[in-house]
Formats: structure tokens, sequence, C-alpha cells
């Protein structure tokens, strides 16, 4: 559980400074159509509380899933993940199985010092037991 805390944690700095961040990945078909995805506060630094909120509305039922996220700095891989969607939708105060429907994920986590500099660049893509994508997002931040 804690691990899937941190992780959340890491792919959070990493949206927390991006004004751009986008469904932008998300195929037509998906379970999800995003429609937004706000931070506050909107300036995120270091040893703080950072809540994300995503709204859109849900195609299916969703059961569950898996949750992959990537992160490169500049370029070269530093992150490769697999998590419980399941898992981590109890982060948000949510439980599978996920409603068909307008859907709002709220998730509030502690950011930590984050001691490297370059440009960050992370992809998140949900999907469901039998492989079927959720939805897709992606944002870029300098350190």
């Amino acid at each position: 559980m804690m691990k899937a805390v941190l992780f959340v944690s890491c792919v959070a700095i990493v949206f927390a400074g991006v004004p751009s961040i986008s469904f932008a990945c998300s195929k037509p078909g998906d379970i999800l159509s995003g429609e937004s995805i706000t931070f506050s506060p909107p300036d995120v630094h270091s040893n703080e509380k950072l809540t994300i909120t995503a709204h859109g509305t849900m195609s299916q039922v969703v059961t569950g899933g898996d949750l992959h996220v990537s992160a490169k700095l500049d370029g070269i891989p530093v992150l490769s993940k697999q998590l419980d969607l399941c898992t981590v939708m109890k982060q948000a105060n949510l439980t599978c199985p996920i409603p068909s429907g307008p859907a709002k994920i709220a998730m509030t986590v502690d950011i930590p010092t984050i001691p490297v500099h370059g440009t960050v660049s992370v992809e998140a893509t949900a999907t469901t037991k039998d492989n079927k994508e959720i939805t897709c997002a992606t944002g870029h931040i300098k350190l």
C-alpha cells in the first residue's frame, strides 16, 4: 500500500507543474471520456499537499484492472510501474466496481522533495481486467 502511495505521489509531482496535462493519448472508444484534470493548489512545491481532480464520463462499469505508469527524465526511462486499479481507487475514497456515467476522481497526496533537474515526461494508462483501455493521460514538467 505504501508503495502505491509513493508511486501516485511521484506521478502527481510530474503532472502538478504542467498546465497542459491532457487525455491526448486516449483513443476513440476508451471507456472513460476524459473532460478535465485540475490541481489544487495550481502552483505546487515540495513538502506540500496536492489535490488532483479528474472529471469524465464512464461508458461502462469497470470491475477492476491495472494502472500502467511510465516516466522519463530527459528521455531516459526512470519509472515503469503497474498498479492494481482498485487499490489506487481506494486511495481516492472510491471502490470497484466503478459505475458507468459521470465520474469524478479526487485524490490528495503529499509531495516529497525531488532532488533532480531536467524535463520529466509521464504517461499513465488505465486498463480493464481484459486489457481494454479505460483512459490515458500524459504530462510534462521541467524540474
